[in-house]
């Protein structure tokens, strides 16, 4: 191995050989948060953040915005008639404010935005109101489509029997008909089709005219489908949106609610994909949304919840499951990490939050215990390329309920990175009981590569973009290297490398590269610097097949790191 430099910049880093005796630890680690925005629930008892969702760009300033709903609200004094609120990405300013019809509506259990469903080049918003009344039908539900240039009502859906709970679930349905206008899709999982009870069922309606495109039937008494429904994407790569509806008490092959998830194709409405609980009450399919394109293979992927699995023996820690859109194969899992944690309660496709070119996604577990606070909740960032935990947000005190509900919220600071948000229906803010609380996060990754691949024959330059935050500035950093994975360690911050002869000689500036610029060094007034990796053609024939990972930390002169980066991998190929 070739290796160069004798730099050793920091005491703190060359004393890194203690980390062999250090253990590894499963919290976060890597790159850094911004909380951008927090709403709250204005009186007790509104769970507000119960949904949540990006609104798309309502207004036009070019900046996604976000649509939150409160169904226990009680607007005008009408008792959990229930309200839904936008939100602007540019300011976090209220620009619109929807209330239920009547009390007891539940008005905003559901919201999601809903695409230009009128061709205004506005992005238009749905909102559920499962409890509605429409036609006297008691909890027939409705659902309601407001147009983000004004605010005014575009459209109406009613159940059209009593306790279907039609709109328990709502979502933007992308564009399915080829029309060029963007379509939606209501759940209505009390529905009794063809007089099956509670078999439901999910309808999706046009956005240029309101009628009804495709309607699809749970196939069993008490299946409930339609409790989640959302876009897919365009899983098969056919120019039209597919659409992804879970029945979390289907009884898949016998088992009694281990529950079903089904992706319909958008352009005929045929049956695509049907995934199925792997054991009786994992209620798998509670949770659906599109994941984006997780594995870059150019076709969009799912994801699936089952919050009652019960892995590894533990009772109710909770699933969930991202899917190939191009094969349906199984990409990732991620489990909850005790029991009853109902981790997977709601999950959403995230954006591309890190930068690398690979949708990630978002998973909540929000009655988990973080820190010994009982249900303070938490919401779980993962990587869409190889899986691992980017980053975790905790609730704040006991029975927040933080992560009820998650959602990506495009990109919001305009940073070019996907931002995300998270709904706390049972915060206390102001010291209002369960009023709500909803939070915008930002994911900082501290470092990018311009390739994840590196070509033997060819060879290639690695380049690295180091962007700490502004408090790193002038800071000291350095780049580590391990060849046998991502840990993680601690050593003042958490690192997600693994311990190696590598990592202990990057820590003291030294490389298996024979060019390399600015690996190490001091960043600049804004915590920045660049750096790079040279391969040349040929040199590195004997790694192909090989990964390495690096991570890069800043730190004050002579002290422990205070800034840990996301961990990079990068692949030698052929």
């Amino acid at each position: 191995m070739l290796k160069l430099s004798s730099y050793r910049p920091m005491t703190a880093i060359g004393a890194i050989l203690f980390l062999l005796a250090t253990p590894a630890f499963a919290q976060t680690v890597g790159g850094g948060s911004e909380q951008l925005y927090q709403w709250n629930g204005g009186s007790d008892l509104d769970s507000f953040g119960e949904s949540v969702s990006t609104a798309g760009d309502v207004n036009g300033d070019g900046f996604p915005d976000v649509i939150v709903g409160a169904w226990a609200a009680d607007p005008g004094g009408l008792a959990d008639a229930g309200s839904a609120y936008a939100y602007s990405g540019a300011d976090g300013s209220l620009l619109y404010q929807w209330d239920g019809a009547a009390a007891g509506d539940n008005f905003g259990y559901s919201v999601s935005g809903a695409g230009d469903v009128n061709g205004d080049g506005f992005a238009d918003v749905i909102v559920g109101a499962w409890a509605a009344d429409p036609g006297g039908f008691s909890q027939a539900g409705s659902a309601y489509v407001y147009s983000g240039a004004n605010g005014s009502l575009l459209y109406q859906w009613d159940g059209t029997a009593m306790n279907e709970a039609f709109g328990i679930s709502v979502s933007d349905a992308g564009e399915v008909n080829g029309d060029g206008f963007a379509d939606v899709i209501v759940g209505s999982y009390w529905a009794s089709p063809g007089g099956l009870a509670l078999a439901g069922s999910a309808y999706v309606y046009s956005g240029a005219s309101g009628s009804l495109l495709h309607q699809w039937d749970g196939a069993a008494t008490f299946d409930r489908f339609g409790v989640s429904v959302s876009s897919a994407g365009d899983v098969n790569s056919d120019g039209a949106a597919d659409l992804i509806v879970g029945a979390h008490t289907a009884d898949p092959g016998g088992l009694s609610s281990a529950g079903s998830a089904y992706v319909y194709s958008g352009a005929n409405g045929l049956l695509l994909y049907q995934w199925n609980g792997g054991a009786a009450d994992d209620l798998f399919g509670f949770s659906v949304s599109d994941a984006g394109d997780v594995n870059a293979d150019g076709f969009a992927d799912v994801i699936v919840s089952g919050y009652a699995a019960d892995p590894g023996g533990l009772n109710v820690a909770g699933s969930a499951y991202v899917y190939s859109g191009a094969n349906g194969s199984l990409l990732h899992q991620w489990d909850g990490e005790a029991e009853d944690d109902l981790f997977g309660y709601s999950v959403s496709g995230a954006g591309d939050v890190n930068g690398d070119g690979f949708s990630d996604v978002i998973i909540s577990a929000y009655v988990a215990s973080p820190g010994m606070q009982m249900n303070a909740g938490s919401a779980y960032l993962y990587s869409g390329a190889d899986g691992v935990l980017l980053y975790q947000w905790d609730g704040s005190a006991a029975f927040d309920f933080n992560g009820v509900s998650v959602s990506a919220a495009g990109d919001i600071d305009g940073d070019g990175f996907a931002d995300v948000i998270v709904g706390a229906n049972g915060a206390d803010p102001g010291g209002l009981n369960a009023a709500g609380s909803v939070y915008v996060y930002s994911f900082h990754p501290y470092l990018l590569a311009n390739t994840s691949t590196i070509p033997a024959a060819a060879g290639a330059v690695l380049d690295l973009t180091l962007d700490f935050p502004d408090s790193a500035a002038f800071q000291d950093y350095i780049t580590l290297m391990s060849i046998t994975g991502t840990g993680p360690i601690f050593f003042g911050v958490g690192i997600p490398l693994s311990i190696d002869s590598f990592l202990l000689d990057s820590a003291t500036g030294v490389y298996p590269f024979a060019i390399t610029s600015n690996l190490h060094g001091t960043l600049d007034a804004s915590g920045n610097a660049s750096a790079s990796i040279t391969f040349p053609a040929g040199v590195f024939n004997f790694a192909i097949g090989r990964t390495f990972w690096l991570a890069a930390v800043s730190l004050p002169t002579g002290l422990l790191p205070t800034h840990s980066s996301v961990v990079v991998a990068t692949e030698i190929v052929p």
